[in-house]
């Protein structure tokens, strides 16, 4: 987005999708704070893992990896990448383009408005103060004028959607005529209602079909093939980005204290110890369980060995990161709090300076500049670039390239056929003055600009213009966060440096929900890696549980997904 005070463009914590939100709602989180935590990688990766809708019951026999990905393949659009704005900072392998600057004119991608006069409800999420309906909401009136139709938003708390949801789609003759639901709150047997109630998309857009509405073809394909469910295309993508996470450090403090990053894990561990004193209030690192699946490559689910799935709690390179985080905690490098559990206030004592290293996600880092810099102008923190556990080349794992989707109620051609039209015009990329409309709305009315060209809302903006159109569908990101200096050029040029050693694992862009009798197997492997870490567990215990883990339908589960591998 154009400059908003907190751009889309970056990561999430790492935190459940759940927990991010109920957190963001509690702590009054506005428009633009969610949708920095909102975009990126981190908040794609922290959702859940079965967000999908394939069969819930067994894997088809025909469904291998090979037909599955060639049925997908033939579903979603030909990605015909635009570049109506050149980056300051181009992307490398999927990496977030940076812009040092906001663009002095804007281009026009959408010649004439492109509805033809249809009217529609469309029902969104909201994890913010329920913006005015029309007819008194000027933002959508002036959206809407460009659009050449009418959308009426129905929109809801966002912490209740999950049951909204369900209530919606369990009578059909509810749906609206476009309906966005988030992955997390995907129903059971989702596939199943989608085909049922929703349009396949891919009749109008597959392949080169999609010529019609470039800026939908401007959406990567990794994006689009999270909307495949049950054969068909049925979701329109919010794009993340390719990186979730990152390990921090205070870079302003290691300048003073005369010490470099690690670039090994030995390394981190005896820097760690070296930074620690507590006479000073101070300590190596958080709890950066995260980080150390990263650094070690732990697979985000499932591993393929010799031809065999092994989950990612059977893994050595799970084990691996388990037993170098518990040497970590017993160094005592770990600030007590913690130590303790206390999670919540890991971001205040990271920004205090009474830890120096942390996991975070990408998401953590624009809006710890914005809290911190007014204070403490020196305040500088970075990412370091990942390495593997030897200080060698690491295995990142691409995070979900999608989490939230639209889905488009079965119409008529001529109504998908508009709607699509206008699906093109909020996908309108960085740049464009339609992108500016989608997610500031009109200037002058609801917002003015700064003296770097960054959109600042009005008080009308502030009450009216909410993501709405944007969660129908959104353009790829980028990082425009001029506000901050220095910070496009050093996120964009650290994702670049990461991009190239970013796999896909074997299930990627793969739409399969486990069955409902699975879905509480893995919960004892994350108390337990809690234990672990902290000393009051061994591996052993470990060992006994991926016992009891196969026996209790671990081993099911395996088959399950085996079903769909060649």
């Amino acid at each position: 987005m154009l400059g908003s005070p907190v751009d889309p463009s970056q990561g999430r914590p790492h935190k459940s999708a759940r927990r991010l939100l109920n957190e963001a709602s509690s702590a009054g989180v506005n428009r633009r704070s969610f949708l920095g935590i909102l975009s990126g990688a981190v908040f794609l990766a922290a959702a859940p893992a079965a967000l999908t809708a394939c069969s819930s019951g067994p894997a088809p026999q025909a469904a291998t990896s090979g037909s599955l990905a060639e049925t997908v393949a033939k579903l979603v659009p030909a990605y015909k990448p635009l570049e109506l704005v050149k980056p300051d900072i181009p992307s490398v392998k999927g990496s977030t383009p940076g812009f040092t600057s906001i663009p002095s004119s804007l281009v026009k991608s959408v010649p004439t408005p492109p509805g033809s006069g249809g009217t529609y409800t469309a029902m969104t999420p909201a994890w913010w103060a329920v913006p005015p309906a029309l007819p008194e909401n000027s933002y959508y009136k002036a959206v809407n004028e460009k659009l050449g139709a009418t959308i009426n938003f129905q929109v809801n708390d966002g912490n209740a959607y999950a049951d909204k949801v369900q209530t919606v789609l369990a009578s059909p003759k509810d749906v609206p005529d476009w309906m966005v639901i988030p992955g997390w709150n995907l129903p059971p047997r989702f596939g199943q209602a989608a085909a049922g109630v929703f349009q396949d998309l891919s009749e109008f857009i597959a392949g080169d079909k999609v010529n019609k509405y470039p800026n939908l073809a401007n959406i990567p394909t990794a994006a689009w093939k999270m909307g495949c469910f049950e054969g068909g295309l049925y979701g329109l993508p919010y794009p993340g980005a390719l990186i979730s996470d990152a390990i921090f450090y205070r870079a302003d403090l290691f300048e003073e204290l005369g010490v470099k990053p690690p670039k090994n894990a030995d390394e981190y561990r005896t820097l760690a110890k070296e930074l620690t004193d507590a006479s000073k209030n101070r300590w190596g690192s958080e709890d950066v369980w995260t980080g150390a699946q990263i650094m070690h490559g732990v697979v985000p689910k499932w591993k393929e060995v010799d031809g065999k799935l092994q989950n990612k709690v059977e893994t050595e390179e799970y084990r691996a990161a388990l037993e170098w985080t518990a040497k970590l905690f017993a160094d005592g490098s770990v600030h007590p709090d913690a130590v303790a559990g206390n999670s919540q206030q890991s971001k205040q004592r990271f920004e205090s300076g009474a830890s120096l290293m942390a996991s975070d996600g990408m998401g953590s880092w624009h809006e710890a500049l914005a809290r911190v810099l007014p204070s403490n102008p020196k305040f500088n923190m970075q990412p370091m670039d990942y390495f593997a556990p030897d200080g060698g080349k690491p295995t990142l794992f691409r995070a979900q390239p999608a989490a939230i989707f639209s889905f488009i109620k079965k119409a008529d051609p001529k109504k998908v056929e508009e709607m699509l039209a206008l699906a093109n015009f909020m996908a309108a990329p960085f740049g464009t003055e339609e992108n500016v409309l989608i997610n500031n709305g009109v200037e002058g009315v609801h917002f003015t600009r700064d003296a770097q060209g960054i959109p600042k809302a009005t008080a009308k903006g502030t009450e009216e213009v909410t993501s709405t159109y944007a969660f129908l569908v959104n353009a790829p990101i980028v990082n425009s966060m001029v506000q901050y200096p220095g910070l496009v050029q050093s996120q964009s040029e650290w994702e670049a440096r990461q991009a190239p050693n970013v796999v896909e694992d074997a299930f990627f862009g793969m739409q399969i929900q486990e069955p409902a009798k699975f879905g509480s197997l893995s919960k004892p492997f994350d108390d337990l890696a809690k234990d672990i870490i902290r000393g009051r567990k061994s591996m052993k215990d470990l060992d006994a549980e991926l016992a009891s883990w196969k026996s209790k339908g671990g081993d099911e589960l395996r088959d399950f997904y085996a079903g769909f591998l060649a």
